[in-house]
């Protein structure tokens, strides 16, 4: 793609009550600073990407421009509050995102083993999409179960782990988001792409972008900063 403005969209409103924490999820403790911190640093230290705005939960505002502030990330433009379900929250932030934007990069704050290499290969893949996921591959044995027993078994040869973070045209993603009938049901914003018969582009994952959801994620992000 031609050079264009990036913009990054940082998911961080969830609750983190599997966590076991009174803290929001992105403000629980890893490796010294909160989870949300690794995303802004990754984004933030990041050439292709021009500005960021950070989705929290309500009231969390302020901390989050406050942590911004202390890591001296200045292209975080603006934190706002997060929506009922993870795609209410991403809507929130696309509708900071000027129309001017080329590409909208979305990030799981839960996310805080990402790399710049992922960010590059993302962007890399829209040169021929609307859109671009990092996927890796199914290794457990898959099946579709319904009220407690077996329907069938999944052929996982064509089946991927989709993770954050993911790249968007701007101008496709908003079409998708505003042509969507049920946001609510939609677990990350390429499947809104999909309903609106959008292609977007699979590219190599990274086994070590786990997503921090339990304690035990938690532990194992620690013992993953600490090599």
């Amino acid at each position: 793609m031609a050079s264009v403005e990036t913009w990054a969209i940082v998911v961080a409103a969830g609750e983190g009550t599997r966590l076991g924490s009174d803290l929001p999820k992105a403000f629980v403790g890893l490796g010294g600073k909160p989870l949300l911190a690794h995303a802004i640093e990754l984004l933030d230290d990041h050439p292709a990407v021009d500005r960021i705005v950070l989705v929290v939960p309500e009231e969390w505002q302020e901390p989050a421009t406050l942590l911004a502030d202390e890591l001296v990330a200045g292209k975080v433009a603006d934190a706002v509050n997060g929506g009922a379900t993870r795609a209410h929250s991403v809507a929130a932030g696309l509708a900071r995102v000027p129309e001017e934007a080329g590409v909208v990069l979305v990030h799981d704050a839960a996310r805080p083993l990402a790399t710049a290499e992922l960010v590059d290969r993302v962007l890399a893949g829209l040169v021929d999409a609307d859109g671009a996921v990092p996927g890796v591959p199914v290794t457990d044995t898959v099946k579709r179960v319904a009220q407690g027993r077996v329907e069938g078994t999944l052929d996982r040869s064509s089946l991927v782990a989709v993770q954050t973070p993911q790249a968007f045209r701007a101008e496709s993603l908003r079409a998708a988001y505003a042509g969507a009938s049920d946001l609510g049901s939609a677990t990350d914003c390429a499947s809104l792409l999909e309903q609106a018969g959008l292609p977007v582009a699979v590219v190599d994952g990274d086994p070590r972008n786990l997503k921090v959801t339990t304690a035990a994620d938690l532990e194992r992000a620690e013992g993953e900063l600490a090599r």
